[in-house]
């Protein structure tokens, strides 16, 4: 397992984009249809929890929202931006290299930052590649929620991964100095954490 993720790693640096096309190794990125989804939503959790989780302000308007689960069927909504001052969420794919080269430093940042109000949320579309999506995960000993891409995300695809979003504790996609309200590609700790410091 080592040498497979060591090959990984080594793989992602010899690339010289810090991104990839969505329609990397033949795979069409698409949207999860109600229809097509075969993920379980989590019926265990009591009435009290369910309550305690909508506990968002009234006048709660968010940009946008989506329902999903992680991958142990923990279901997720847009009310978790309540929660927190900052979600940075980040969409990438298990055959991407550059993707699968940031995870480390999205789960620094992550550990650094949960106590100022910061969350990540990584989300995936690719549905075949679960083995490898658990190696890369382990590999990094990933803690921030992984979950499975919705067609309610379709709307911050940009036909490459990693894309980067950030969404302010009203649910508001938040525009970048860039003039952008995502970041296409890669970045290091250091860049992110500079974005994430001008952001809280």
């Amino acid at each position: 397992m080592k040498r497979f993720l060591s090959c990984i790693l080594v793989f992602a640096l010899i690339l010289s984009v810090s991104s990839c096309s969505s329609s990397s190794n033949g795979r069409s990125a698409r949207g999860m249809d109600d229809d097509d989804s075969e993920w379980s939503l989590d019926k265990n959790r009591s009435q009290e929890d369910e309550e305690e989780d909508s506990a968002v302000p009234a006048d709660y308007a968010p940009d946008f929202s989506f329902t999903t689960v992680d991958r142990d069927g923990v279901q997720y909504d847009e009310s978790i931006f309540a929660d927190y001052e900052l979600t940075m969420i980040n969409f990438w794919e298990p055959w991407c290299g550059p993707c699968v080269s940031e995870i480390p430093e999205l789960e620094r940042l992550y550990e650094d930052y949960s106590g100022r109000g910061f969350t990540v949320l990584g989300v995936y579309e690719t549905e075949d590649m679960e083995s490898d999506v658990d190696e890369i995960l382990d590999a990094a000993a990933v803690d921030y929620p992984i979950l499975h891409y919705t067609s309610e995300f379709d709307q911050f695809k940009t036909g490459y991964v990693p894309t980067t979003i950030f969404v302010d504790g009203d649910g508001h996609v938040i525009t970048l100095d860039s003039g952008e309200q995502s970041v296409i590609g890669a970045l290091d700790y250091e860049s992110w954490s500079e974005i994430i410091e001008d952001l809280l």
